[in-house]
């Protein structure tokens, strides 16, 4: 079991999500940035709604980093 915060994932708040793979706190962050509707979490929302492939791609592998670091 690992946990990572909103700002551990690239986000603005302290929210935490918990998950045993990688893949499932970054989803339960993914759902987190894409419910929110304040301004702080919105270069995020935006960056999701009109990111590339590549950007993902990116994203994923950055994360990846810091899940093994953890």
């Amino acid at each position: 079991m690992k946990i990572f915060t909103c700002k551990e994932m690239g986000g603005p708040c302290d929210m935490e999500f918990e998950g045993e793979t990688m893949m499932e706190v970054a989803g339960k962050g993914g759902e987190h940035i894409k419910v929110t509707t304040d301004e702080a979490h919105k270069p995020m929302r935006d960056q999701m709604a009109n990111g590339t492939e590549q950007g993902k791609k990116e994203w994923f592998a950055w994360f990846k980093n810091l899940w093994d670091a953890k």
